[in-house]
């Protein structure tokens, strides 16, 4: 039975004068588990308040922490501002995209490329083989920077 079905209940005992136990021990419990699942909510925004900084300030470092396992249950997620767990995810004001230079790109471009002629089963030389290492190795120290 939900609030308002119970709230029917109440309301009909009330109407008809009647003192059904039943319907007044459910009401006493269901307030209960609503109040106890509003402290809930209330802690869990005190929480996400404490944790939030002001949105236009922008900053690469992470503004709060929140641990996947908590997503996957029926409970409220709790938000912390500081990591707890190897496995926390960061959360940010701002989007954490890197531009890539025009050399990357075309690093990028040439990398699958290779890798690409390669999947198909098409003959990479020696002489490739080492050009695409020392590729993705540039690759690797532009992205670094």
């Amino acid at each position: 039975m939900n609030a308002y079905e119970l709230a029917d209940e109440l309301k009909k005992c009330i109407d008809d004068g009647s003192t059904d136990l039943v319907c007044v021990c459910s009401a006493v419990n269901m307030i209960r588990q609503q109040a106890d699942r509003i402290a809930e909510l209330e802690k869990c925004l005190f929480q996400m308040q404490n944790a939030c900084i002001d949105l236009t300030e922008q900053s690469a470092e992470p503004v709060a922490w929140i641990d996947p396992k908590e997503l996957d249950m029926d409970v409220s997620t709790t938000v912390t501002k500081n990591k707890q767990f190897d496995t926390d995810i960061p959360l940010y004001t701002t989007p954490q995209i890197k531009e890539l230079s025009d050399e990357e790109i075309d690093l990028k471009w040439w990398i699958s490329s290779f890798e690409h002629l390669k999947a198909l089963g098409g003959g990479i030389s020696d002489e490739m083989e080492a050009k695409l290492k020392e590729m993705k190795e540039r690759l690797k120290k532009a992205s670094e920077k």
